[in-house]
């Protein structure tokens, strides 16, 4: 399977010499294992070499990927690792229990097992929930719980009373017990496959080995215990090899980050459905009536057995559906959230429409009023001129009226169409703008924590508030599609009357240095051109992203609007020309 370098923790050379390890050393093992003849022996070559050979490497690969683990997920890889370390010392316990005659090594056989178990579904557990989105690990666990109290029950009805009847119970109790772990860790590890979305990795398909391959060498070494460990050793052996390798191979295939998860789906698409859970439990009870019906003559405390664990099963199903019921209320209610935070958004998004038309139209009649300004005050300087014809001087005073009302007209126009607020800051027009582009980039998707901080003082010309609102919108379409960031911030200001903009995200940024221009970019540059200014972007693998431009000179704030000025006191030099 295909893995990228920089995607993992280990580095490529030791995760190859650990692939090289597992494939000569299966082998190996198997081999010496067929000259076993004791179950002392047995034990020997089962802990020692197929699982020690494994194991210990392990806790050293561990140590390293546990330091370098995303995290989120740090916290989770502990308890994998305390997990693994418990499994080891139980291992050494046992061969401690050989060299001494089983006289004192095992009798915290029982509460080690469950402990290295549940440490290790926990482990699981934990990722699968940061993996889960908005879900409600609840529901998870009572699903888990119904599935694997369905798949283990029919285990105690067919083979209880020969696991511990055994003579070597010693041995078949705690593999017993594992194989309860093992049935669970099959349950949590498909989980995260299905949680994980698709493009399954090498993690992923280690893990759910474990659980698989590890459920089915559990079930041999029960047999191998009921028959006196007279069962052929290098097939069991080499069961327990592959099993056990895996968990060397996890740490070396640890992922450097998580795949998002359902986190990157919408509330509506997390609503969950009922098939793996309830098939899973479904058929465990199907296999548990039917071992019932096999075996209820000869053991009649089984059918009081399968009434319990169907009680359970009922009591469990019910539970479950109270939770899913929440979980999806709560699901809905954030959807509903995100659609009034929309329609708000969008009457805002209206209103600053309607300002930049007023404003649009504004500029287009100041030119007009002024022109009409002009006319009048030339129309009123020829008033009554000496030597002209009454009617020349009627005609002059009926131009000059015309013109003035039309000036009052366009100014009255003009002040109508006029933004409320003439004085209105940068920050008021920036703001609205950018958060509902950012919302209808992310739609009902999680979205990471917006920061717009825009200065009080800043006001600027159209033309470089929407060069801004260009770069922006670029900048969050390029954090929506490759970043996966929790935290993007934009900061526009001024210094020595140029406009700053920088927008800078926490996501997995890349190598700027190596990467090739994006067409995002050419865009942001292009766009910051028209106002002669400059875009640079700043980012590094694992470092977040920041686009800095500086666009040109601010524009000033609108200038009242002209009004016409009184008649000069001087005649200006005009005659009327008449054939």
């Amino acid at each position: 399977m295909r893995e990228e370098t920089d995607d993992l923790v280990i580095f490529p050379t030791l995760r190859r010499l650990g692939v090289a390890w597992v494939i000569v050393s299966v082998p190996v093992i198997t081999l010496l294992s067929g000259s076993v003849r004791s179950p002392g022996g047995y034990v020997f070559v089962l802990v020692y070499l197929a699982c020690g050979a494994y194991t210990t490497p392990a806790l050293v690969a561990g140590v390293y990927a546990l330091h370098h683990s995303p995290d989120e997920a740090r916290a989770a890889y502990r308890v994998l690792y305390a997990g693994l370390v418990l499994m080891w010392s139980i291992g050494v316990g046992m061969l401690v229990g050989v060299g001494t005659g089983w006289t004192w090594a095992n009798v915290a056989g029982l509460p080690a097992v469950a402990a290295s178990g549940a440490l290790q579904i926990l482990g699981v557990a934990m990722i699968v929930r940061t993996r889960s989105g908005k879900r409600a690990m609840s529901v998870d666990v009572v699903e888990a719980v119904a599935a694997v109290v369905a798949l283990f029950a029919p285990v105690i009805v067919l083979w209880g009373p020969s696991i511990y009847r055994a003579e070597h119970a010693w041995f078949t109790v705690p593999a017993t017990l594992t194989l309860f772990f093992t049935f669970a860790g099959i349950y949590w590890t498909a989980l995260l496959c299905v949680r994980l979305g698709p493009g399954r990795r090498t993690f992923e398909a280690c893990a759910l080995g474990i659980a698989v391959i590890g459920s089915v060498n559990v079930a041999l070494q029960i047999a191998q215990g009921v028959s006196g460990f007279t069962l052929p050793a290098p097939p069991l052996i080499l069961v327990n090899a592959l099993a056990v390798s895996m968990y060397f191979l996890i740490p070396l295939y640890a992922p450097a980050l998580l795949p998002p998860g359902l986190g990157r789906l919408p509330p509506q698409d997390q609503v969950r459905g009922t098939r793996m859970g309830t098939a899973v439990t479904l058929a465990g009870l199907a296999v548990l009536l039917a071992a019932t019906a096999a075996v209820a003559g000869e053991r009649p405390w089984t059918v009081a057995f399968s009434l319990g664990v169907a009680s359970v099963l009922f009591v469990l199903a019910a539970l479950r559906q109270w939770v899913a019921t929440a979980e999806t209320r709560r699901l809905y209610r954030q959807v509903e959230v995100a659609s009034e935070e929309r329609g708000r958004l969008l009457a805002q998004m209206l209103e600053r429409s309607v300002d930049d038309r007023r404003r649009f139209a504004r500029q287009l009649h100041e030119q007009a009023v002024s022109a009409a300004a002009s006319f009048a005050t030339l129309a009123g300087a020829g008033y009554a001129p000496t030597g002209f014809s009454p009617l020349v001087t009627e005609a002059s005073a009926l131009v000059r009226g015309e013109l003035g009302r039309h000036a009052d007209s366009l100014r009255d126009l003009m002040m109508a169409i006029r933004p409320r607020d003439s004085a209105r800051q940068a920050q008021a027009r920036l703001v609205t703008p950018i958060a509902a582009h950012f919302a209808s980039v992310y739609g009902d998707g999680p979205s990471p924590e917006l920061t717009v901080d825009v200065a009080e003082d800043l006001v600027l010309d159209w033309v470089t508030e929407t060069v801004v609102l260009q770069i922006v919108h670029e900048a969050l379409h390029n954090v929506w599609r490759h970043s996966n960031a929790t935290a993007v911030d934009i900061v526009v200001s001024h210094v020595d009357g140029t406009v700053t903009l920088r927008v800078s995200d926490d996501g997995v940024g890349f190598d700027a240095d190596t990467m090739p221009e994006a067409p995002g970019l050419a865009s942001m540059r292009s766009s910051a051109t028209v106002v002669g200014g400059t875009v640079a972007i700043t980012s590094r693998a694992g470092e977040g992203t920041v686009i800095d431009a500086r666009l040109g000179d601010l524009g000033g704030p609108w200038p009242d609007p002209p009004r016409p000025t009184p008649p000069p006191t001087r005649t200006p030099a005009l005659r009327l020309v008449t054939r």
